[in-house]
């Protein structure tokens, strides 16, 4: 059962930068975004660079891609190259906090990935409940089509792990969600 929590409003400027990350080298990446006094995050190949500063959106802003400069030229002088079109801001807030601020010189996304989650700026996770919802029929499907070769008991193992374990991953992100979000996650 998801129960409710409080809701905390918050300004999240959020900045996916994935690029290899190459350890052997002199200055490290993590080195770099240090000095950059960048609160961020690792994971695998991906980089996630984030701030919370409502009251200082613009300088936020500019601190970000300036931050994103420098690694670009740290990265070129390194010869690697950073992939600008996986490159993303992603803004996350409330309808009204989004009128305060000046987002017109910001090409930001819906939605962005982390770790096989889908966020998007408003955290309704919509997208995240329609792409869990195909993945869960299509494992389903696939199921159907070996269902002849499995006894009753092998095919209810295999789908039901195949379904909870997409259901359960990062399921604590899905407290406060409406109602008719958590239905349709229910209806799976």
């Amino acid at each position: 059962m998801i129960t409710s929590l409080p809701v905390i409003p918050v300004h999240v400027v959020s900045l996916k930068v994935r690029f290899l990350v190459l350890y052997c080298l002199s200055c490290t990446p993590g080195t770099l975004i240090s000095s950059l006094f960048l609160n961020h995050h690792f994971h695998a190949d991906d980089t996630l660079f984030f701030s919370f500063y409502p009251s200082v959106f613009d300088s936020s802003i500019t601190q970000l891609q300036h931050s994103l400069q420098q690694i670009s030229s740290w990265m070129t002088a390194n010869l690697l190259t950073l992939n600008s079109s996986k490159t993303e801001f992603l803004l996350i807030g409330l309808s009204q906090q989004f009128a305060k601020i000046n987002t017109s010189s910001l090409i930001t996304t819906h939605s962005a990935h982390s770790l096989g989650f889908i966020f998007d700026k408003h955290l309704t996770f919509s997208d995240q409940i329609s792409a869990l919802s195909k993945s869960c029929c299509y494992h389903i499907c696939e199921l159907c089509c070996i269902r002849p070769y499995l006894d009753f008991k092998t095919a209810s193992t295999v789908t039901t792990s195949v379904v909870h374990s997409k259901l359960h991953y990062c399921n604590s992100l899905y407290c406060n969600l409406p109602q008719s979000q958590i239905k349709r996650l229910q209806n799976l």
